[in-house]
Order: C-alpha cells, then structure tokens, then sequence
C-alpha cells in the first residue's frame, strides 16, 4: 500500500528529532542546560509546524490559576487563539487559555515517568477544581536510555501501569501521550462498559510496540511522533470541535497507527462519580 503523502511528512520530522539527538547527545555533558532547551525547542518546532497556525506554542513557562497559585515551570506549552497578545511574552500563562502543556527529555529514565505522571495527574486535579477544564499533558523524549528497544518497552509500558495506579484518581488524570521518537508511543484511552450488564470502564495505555525485528512491521505503521499528533488532534477535538476536522482526517489516513492495549485498570460507575463531574472517554 502506497504511503500517504501526511505519514511521509511525520517520518521526515521524526527524522529531523533523531538527527538533533545525536548532535545535542554529544553535547550534553559539558552543557546539559542548553542540550536540554534545545531539546524543547525541538518538540516546540515540531508543535508549530504540526498544530493550528492559530494557537500559540510557548517554552518555560508556569500557569497562573484564578485563585493566584501557580503550577511548577513547564517545558512547553500550546495556548488558546483567543489568549490575549499583550500576555504572550509573560512567562506567566493564563490557566483557563491552555490547551496543552509537554514535558521534554533529551533521554527518557524510569524516574521520568514515574515523575511526569505524578505532576500530571496533580495538574489536571487542580485545573478541573478551578476552571472546570481539561488539558493535554504529554512526555516527550528524543530517546530513552535501556539497553534495546524491547527492555525500554516493557519498561515504561510497567513504570506507566504503576504509576497510574498510584497517582491517578480518575481517568481524565492520566497522562496522555508518552512519546519516545526512536521507540513508540503511549496513549491514555477510556473506554465505556461495552457489554449488556456490565458497569465498569477500562482505562489505560494503548501502544503499538513494534514485533522485535520485523521491519516489515515498523515500515507499515506511523512512527511514534505522528501517534502523538493524532493523539493531540483526538484530545483537542474533545475540547472544542473546530479541531474534529482535521482529527477525523488524521485518523482516516492511518496517523493513529494500530494501537493495543493490555491489563486495563477498571473504575466502577460509583467509584468515579464523586471525583468528576462527567467522564470523557477515549478509544
């Protein structure tokens, strides 16, 4: 099957994150300040060129709620058109205009994970209690630091499950999208009681890990960065519908890959109903 022109378009920017791996990687020990800030500015540049002309793509930065509190320094972050011009060199974000915020690692660790799906879960908590909003929360990572692809699998996919299971309250807590650009891509999904009778929601991380050594594999699905895309796209269009073209699109030309999902973490109607006020979900 002939490759769509917009999965070319993914694979050449993938390209270009694995490029500036090798070059900020060899760098990285006598500056891991600039290495790391170049790194961001890599998945900001890929944000921009991928994401609406429209919405504004911004590095370090801290959101600032209504009620005055702050959230900690962000590696990057996509704000709403409608976020006013004069507070865009601020480095403080209004909470209520993010549509997206994205830690960045230039080699991904299990701590990271484990850290990021914590600060997520917090994050999502708080702006739900005050501004009754939703946001994507993405880890984005040029490469990870195992010793093959198949033990770095199994490794986030595990570190991500436990994490979960410790930190998240409910299922729009969850860390969205785990992007590694060299291995894979981890997307939350929700997924409603799919039998008669049945009452519990499945939630947790799809992948599409690729079969070890199959290059045949590899060479039919997207690469990891345009399972991100489409990943952004399908949460977005959730929020507000003027994205829901362009996510159906994505979706129709394969972006999205063939993802699979295994050991869901179950909730029971009763057990979510006191934490959120509606359950959006995902598949």
């Amino acid at each position: 099957m002939k490759t769509h022109e917009v999965e070319s378009y993914v694979r050449q920017a993938t390209r270009e994150i694995q490029d500036e791996y090798k070059r900020l990687y060899a760098r990285a020990a006598e500056d891991p300040g600039t290495a790391g800030d170049e790194g961001e500015e890599n998945w900001a540049d890929i944000l921009r060129r991928w994401l609406p002309a429209s919405v504004h793509v911004v590095t370090k930065g801290r959101l600032l709620c209504a009620d005055g509190s702050t959230s900690r320094q962000l590696d990057v972050i996509v704000l709403s058109d409608s976020y006013p011009l004069g507070l865009l060199n601020k480095k403080m974000y209004l909470a209520s205009e993010v549509l997206a915020v994205f830690e960045c690692k230039l080699t991904l660790k299990k701590a990271h994970v484990e850290e990021t799906v914590k600060r997520a879960a917090a994050l999502k908590r708080v702006l739900h209690e005050q501004h009754d909003q939703d946001l994507v929360y993405g880890l984005v990572s040029h490469s990870h630091s195992w010793s093959s692809n198949d033990v770095a699998i199994s490794k986030i996919s595990g570190q991500l499950r436990e994490s979960d299971t410790q930190y998240v309250q409910h299922p729009n807590e969850a860390l969205d999208v785990t992007c590694v650009a060299d291995l894979d891509a981890w997307i939350s999904y929700c997924m409603p009681p799919v039998g008669e009778g049945e009452e519990e929601f499945s939630s947790g991380y799809m992948t599409s890990a690729p079969v070890p050594e199959s290059e045949q594999y590899i060479d039919c699905d997207p690469p990891p960065v345009g399972r991100m895309i489409s990943c952004i796209y399908r949460r977005l269009a959730s929020m507000d519908k003027r994205f829901m073209g362009i996510h159906l699109y994505f979706m129709r030309v394969g972006l999205a890959g063939s993802m699979m999902h295994e050991n869901p973490r179950m909730w029971s109607r009763s057990e979510l109903a006191h934490v959120r006020k509606r359950l959006k979900t995902y598949w």
